[in-house]
């Protein structure tokens, strides 16, 4: 007696010479599978795969509504960067809503999203030194429709606050993140380090804020209290690592109506970019910065570190970003 296999095994076994053209795969879940992938895969990797490919990459501007092109700095070099991330908004052809980025961004570069990216609801901006207040200033004004502005570690300060929120009307969420350093613990009372001009500034143009983060800021009391009587709708605030502010019970009562508090000296485990704040603290070296380094050891793990590594970068591809393509 011989026993057939099931059918289910004929038709694997019958499909086992087959191949198929990836090329021919419907563009709607070819899309679907695109849109899974970052700003830098689609433009190094997986819209060059074919012509198929590549014409949909290049002409559905869905696929470059949200580009996420953080921590690149790390990964390409700047003049690389620079070149994909305007592909990118050249790509979206308008409807670009969110831009994250990190040290690679320049004044011209931010110029050039501004000119083309006017419904821009979300912008990230990390360690970016070569992003100046006037640039920032001539920037900023063309995404009146902003509602989220995240600022952490650049070379942005003072008047930055006001500017963005005279031209950015629907903030909801404001996130200006600076490095808190022993320098300002020990001198502040003597050097004018304590400083409410963006706390000010935030206080007078972002009434509509429900999220704020002001990590490492150098706000004072006064600076914290103009925020909360001018930001009805705040619901989250975190102040962490702002030593300036000295919590008192009158304080403490107009913080209670705030839903997400974090204050001065609460963990920073949960931040993004903590670890770039350790790093500042390991190599300083003084007794008191040496003994929060160690209350703070378990906060960075080796996978964390690898974050922050830097990767071989990828070969150079003459017209890599050239959206002619052969039909």
């Amino acid at each position: 007696m011989s026993l057939s296999p099931p059918p289910l095994a004929e038709a694997e076994a019958e499909g086992e010479g087959e191949t198929r053209d990836w090329s021919e795969m419907p563009s709607d879940a070819l899309a679907a599978v695109l849109a899974k992938l970052d700003a830098t895969e689609l433009l190094t990797g997986a819209g060059l795969v074919c012509r198929a490919w590549r014409r949909l990459a290049a002409t559905d501007p869905t696929l470059w509504r949200r580009v996420d092109m953080s921590h690149q700095g790390d990964l390409l070099e700047t003049e690389e960067a620079e070149d994909m991330a305007r592909a990118a908004v050249d790509r979206a052809a308008g409807t670009m809503e969110a831009f994250w980025a990190d040290s690679f961004v320049t004044d011209g570069l931010l110029r050039y999203i501004s000119q083309r990216a006017s419904s821009l609801k979300s912008l990230q901006l990390s360690l970016c030194d070569n992003v100046s207040n006037e640039g920032f200033a001539e920037a900023i004004k063309g995404f009146p429709q902003l509602e989220e502005l995240d600022i952490t570690f650049c070379s942005l300060y003072g008047s930055v606050c006001e500017t963005a929120g005279k031209a950015c009307p629907q903030l909801k969420c404001f996130r200006l993140n600076e490095r808190w350093t022993i320098l300002q613990s020990e001198y502040a009372a003597y050097e004018g380090m304590d400083d409410d001009t963006e706390a000010l500034g935030i206080a007078s143009t972002m009434p509509g804020l429900r999220e704020l983060q002001l990590i490492g800021n150098n706000l004072t009391y006064d600076g914290l209290v103009a925020i909360l009587d001018h930001c009805p709708h705040l619901e989250s605030l975190d102040i962490r690592q702002c030593y300036n502010i000295r919590l008192d019970d009158a304080l403490k009562s107009k913080c209670a109506r705030i839903k997400n508090l974090k204050l001065p000296h609460d963990p920073i485990s949960d931040f993004k970019y903590r670890a770039y704040i350790l790093s500042s603290i390991a190599n300083s070296g003084s007794d008191f910065e040496v003994d929060m380094m160690d209350d703070l050891l378990d906060v960075v793990t080796e996978d964390d570190d690898a974050d922050f590594d830097d990767s071989d970068g990828f070969e150079d591809d003459a017209g890599m970003y050239d959206d002619e393509f052969d039909i």
